[in-house]
C-alpha cells in the first residue's frame, strides 16, 4: 500500500469507480483499522490519498485518531485528545458541518515539515466523530472526487463499529416512562417535610407523609450540607427559585445523586411560611459525568506519561539506560513488565528489560527466530502481535496450552520498533499480570510508545559504539606494561567514564630515567572527547622525550608547558589545558622529587605514619609560557606506599572533595600492594560504586618493598 509522504505527487486521475468493492471490504473488516485501509485502497484512483477516522471520546468533547492508513508521519493527526472547541476543521465537522480545503493549513494540527495538502473532513452519523481524507499537493479535491468521498463515508457510517446499521423497516413503539421527580413541601414553622411516594423513595423514607427535616439532612454527606443550609437560609429571607444538587447516603453504603428545584413565596403578612419543589434522581447522569471525567483524567495522565517517556527516552545514552525509559513506558500502558529484544544471528538478544527477573530474561534470550511465539513472530514478520488473555494466546499458539500454569503474565503486546537500520530489527513486548482487552484507543499509544523507544535504541546503539571506540583508543595510548625494578612494586588502574561521557583524557605512565631513577606520572587533559585522548597520548610522549634529556621533574613540566602553550596560541579555537604530577623516584634510597601542574598531590603512607610535607603546585600545562614549577623532595622508608590519582576519584557529584580524598587515604592505608591489580580494583570499586561517574579516572600505586 502506498504511504503519503512530503515528496509524493498528486498521481494520475481516473474516472471514479463504483462503491461496491468498498462496501464488501467494509463489511468484511473486523475492526476500524481494516476499514480505514479499505478507504485508502478505494481512493487510489485519486492519487496518494490517506485517511484518518477520529472518534468522539466518552466525554463527548474530544476527538481521538482511532484509525489511520496511508498517512506518513508528518501528515498524521496528533496522538492525543483534540478538543472540538479548538478552531480546527475536524472540530467543526464533528458538530455536523462538512469542510473542504487545500493549502498549508490542515484539518488538524500538522507537523511543521508538512507542506500543502488537499483535504476533506466529513462528519460521521450519530455524532460518532469525523473521517478525514488528505492528499499532499496543491490541487484541491474537485466535485467528482468530493462526491466519491461522501459516498465512501456514507458506507463507513453503515459498518462503523458501535453505530446501528441502516435498513430497519420499523421502529419500536415508544414507551411511557414513570414519573421520576418527587414532590415536596417544607413547612418552615415546624421544619417538617410533606412528600409524595417518589420523594420518599428517593430519600429512603418509609412512604408518603410528613417527616422531620432532620431525617433527611442526617443522610446528606457533611461536605454537601453547607450549600443546602445556604439555600434554605436564602429562601427564608426572600422569595425566589433556586436549584441545588446534593448526595444522599443509602443504607447499602452507596450514594444517590439528587437535584432539587425549590421555590418559596411570601404570605399576605410578608412572611415566608413554606418551600415547595421537586427533586430529580440524577445518579445515572452523575455517574456518566464522573466516568467521562475519569476517562479524561486518564487520557491526560497518559499524555503526561507519554511526555515523560519521551524525555526519558531522549536522555538515554546507552542500552543500559533504556531501562529507565522502559519503566516510564510501563506506567503509560498499565503493564508490569517490558522487554526490548533485537535479532542477532538468527536468534533473539535481550537489549534491556524492566519487571523481569533474571530467569525470565534468560528464557527470552537466544530464542530461534523460527520459533512460534508472539515475540519472535513480531520480530520476524515486523507486525504487531496482541494476546489479550491466556485463551487468545492458546488460540493463536496451541503449543502454549501445556505451559499455561507456569506463565506469570496473562496478556502480551509485542510491537516492532521502527528503526532506520533494518538489518537489526527489534521488538518491544509489554506484559500484563491480568487479562487486558486492548481497546482501539490503546493501539496508537502502544505504537507511539514503541516509536519513542525505537529512536532511543538507535541513539543507544550509536553511543555504545562510539564509547567502545573511544575507550579502545584511550587504552591503546596507555602503557601496555609497567617497568619492573628491585625494591619497587608498581600497579595501575584506569576506569572509563559512564557511556554518555565518551572519551576522557586521564593517563598514567612509568618509565626509567637516564640517572637510574623511575619516573612516575599521572595527568588529566580537560574535556571528554577524542581530541582529549589524542592530546593525552602526545603529552605522554613529550614527557618521556624531555625526561630523557633532563630528568628533573620541574624542568620537564616547564618544557612541556611551553610546547603546549605554543600549540594553544597557534590554534586558540582548539586550545586544551592539562594537569600533571611528575615524580622521579629512587627505589634504592626512597628519595623522590615531585613537581605538579595544578594536579592533586600524591597520597603517601609510611610504616610509621610519618607526616608528609605540603606539595606546592604550579599552573596547568598550556596556560602561560615560562611558568615555573616548584619541586618538593623527601625520602621515604621501606614499606611506604605512594598513590597517584586523578580528580575522577574526588570531584564526584554530591560528594565533598575533602571527604572523598580522606576516604581514598584510608583505603590506601588498608590496601595490600602485594595483591597488585586486585588491590587497586578494590580501591576504585569502594570509591566509585554505586556511582556511575561522568569522568574517567586513573590510579598509579608504588610500593617500596626494599627487596
Amino acid at each position: 500500500m502506498a504511504v503519503v509522504d512530503a515528496a509524493d505527487g498528486e498521481g494520475s486521475r481516473q474516472a471514479p469507480p463504483g462503491l461496491g468493492q468498498l462496501e464488501q471490504s467494509l463489511a468484511m473488516a473486523a475492526e476500524l483499522q481494516g476499514m480505514t485501509e479499505a478507504l485508502v485502497r478505494a481512493s487510489a484512483w485519486m492519487g496518494l490519498v490517506g485517511w484518518a477516522v477520529m472518534l468522539f471520546q466518552a466525554d463527548g468533547t474530544h476527538l481521538f485518531p482511532c484509525g489511520m492508513a496511508g498517512l506518513g508521519g508528518r501528515w498524521q493527526p496528533p496522538l492525543q485528545p483534540l478538543s472540538t472547541g479548538d478552531a480546527w476543521p475536524v472540530g467543526q465537522a464533528a458538530l455536523g458541518q462538512e469542510d473542504v480545503g487545500c493549502g498549508t493549513t490542515g484539518p488538524y494540527p500538522l507537523s511543521a515539515k508538512a507542506g500543502a495538502a488537499a483535504w476533506m473532513v466529513l462528519p460521521l452519523a450519530k455524532r460518532q466523530g469525523v473521517a478525514v481524507a488528505l492528499r499532499p499537493g496543491v490541487s484541491a479535491f474537485h466535485s467528482v472526487e468530493q462526491d466519491f468521498l461522501r459516498g465512501a463515508v456514507s458506507l463507513l457510517d453503515r459498518y462503523l463499529p458501535g453505530v446501528e446499521r441502516t435498513g430497519r423497516t420499523s421502529e419500536p413503539a415508544p414507551r411511557l416512562r414513570p414519573r421520576s421527580a418527587g414532590v415536596f413541601r417544607l413547612d418552615l414553622a415546624d421544619e417538617r417535610v410533606e412528600c409524595d411516594e417518589v420523594f420518599a423513595q428517593q430519600h429512603a423514607l418509609p412512604g408518603r407523609g410528613r417527616y422531620p427535616l432532620a431525617d433527611i439532612l442526617c443522610r446528606i454527606p457533611a461536605q454537601d450540607l453547607p450549600r443546602i443550609e445556604e439555600i434554605l437560609g436564602e429562601l427564608r429571607e426572600r422569595p425566589g427559585t433556586f436549584e441545588v444538587s446534593y448526595r444522599l447516603t443509602l443504607d447499602s453504603g452507596g450514594m444517590r445523586h439528587l437535584r432539587a428545584h425549590c421555590t418559596s413565596s411570601r404570605t399576605e403578612d410578608n412572611q415566608v411560611r413554606d418551600i415547595s419543589g421537586e427533586v430529580t434522581d440524577v445518579t445515572t447522569e452523575a455517574q456518566r459525568i464522573g466516568e467521562r471525567e475519569a476517562l479524561l483524567r486518564e487520557q491526560l495522565r497518559r499524555a503526561d506519561r507519554m511526555i515523560s517517556l519521551a524525555a526519558s527516552a531522549a536522555s538515554a545514552s546507552g542500552t543500559r539506560e533504556l531501562a529507565a525509559a522502559a519503566c516510564e513506558a510501563l506506567a503509560v500502558f498499565g503493564a508490569d513488565a517490558l522487554v526490548i529484544v533485537e535479532a542477532h544471528d538468527g536468534r533473539t538478544r535481550v537489549v534491556t528489560a524492566a519487571g523481569y527477573d533474571r530467569e525470565h530474561r534468560a528464557v527470552l534470550d537466544g530464542l530461534s527466530l523460527s520459533a512460534r511465539t508472539p515475540l519472535t513472530d513480531a520480530l520476524r514478520d515486523q507486525q504487531a502481535v496482541f494476546a489479550p488473555s491466556h485463551r487468545d494466546l492458546v488460540s493463536a499458539y496451541p503449543h502454549y496450552a501445556a505451559t499455561l500454569p507456569r506463565l506469570r503474565r496473562h496478556a502480551w503486546a509485542a510491537i516492532p520498533l521502527p528503526l532506520a537500520d533494518r538489518t537489526t530489527p527489534a521488538v518491544c513486548m509489554f506484559s500484563f499480570t491480568r487479562a487486558h482487552a486492548f481497546q482501539l484507543s490503546d493501539q496508537p499509544l502502544l505504537i507511539a510508545g514503541a516509536a519513542l523507544l525505537g529512536r532511543a535504541l538507535e541513539r543507544c546503539r550509536t553511543y555504545d559504539a562510539e564509547h567502545e571506540r573511544a575507550v579502545s583508543l584511550q587504552r591503546s595510548l596507555l602503557p601496555a606494561r609497567l617497568p619492573e625494578r628491585p625494591g619497587l612494586l608498581l600497579t595501575a588502574s584506569y576506569r572509563p567514564a559512564a557511556p554518555k561521557a565518551h572519551a576522557g583524557g586521564d593517563w598514567y605512565d612509568a618509565f626509567p630515567l637516564p640517572d637510574g631513577r623511575i619516573a612516575l606520572t599521572i595527568g588529566d587533559v580537560e574535556g571528554h572527547h577524542t581530541e582529549a585522548a589524542a592530546l593525552m597520548g602526545r603529552l605522554r610522549t613529550t614527557l618521556r622525550a624531555y625526561a630523557a634529556l633532563n630528568p628533573d621533574p620541574a624542568t620537564v613540566l616547564a618544557l612541556t608547558n611551553d610546547l603546549l602553550t605554543a600549540e594553544n596560541d597557534a590554534d586558540p579555537d582548539h586550545a586544551l589545558l592539562a594537569t600533571c604530577c611528575l615524580i622521579a623516584l629512587d627505589p634504592e634510597t626512597g628519595r623522590l622529587d615531585c613537581a605538579t601542574a595544578a594536579h592533586p598531590a600524591p597520597l603517601i603512607h609510611t610504616p610509621g605514619d610519618t607526616p608528609v610535607p605540603h606539595f606546592p603546585t604550579g599552573l596547568p600545562l598550556g596556560a602561560f609560557a615560562g611558568t615555573p614549577y616548584p619541586t618538593t623532595s623527601l625520602s621515604l622508608p621501606t614499606g611506604s606506599k605512594l598513590l597517584l590519582y586523578t580528580d575522577g576519584f574526588t570531584d564526584i557529584p554530591h560528594t565533598d572533595p575533602d571527604h572523598a580524598r580522606e576516604q581514598l587515604r584510608h583505603l590506601l592505608v588498608a590496601t595490600d600492594p602485594k595483591v597488585g591489580a586486585h588491590a587497586l580494583h578494590e580501591v576504585a570499586t569502594a570509591c566509585l560504586t554505586p556511582l556511575r561517574p561522568h569522568d574517567d579516572s586513573a590510579l598509579l600505586l608504588a610500593h617500596l618493598t626494599g627487596t
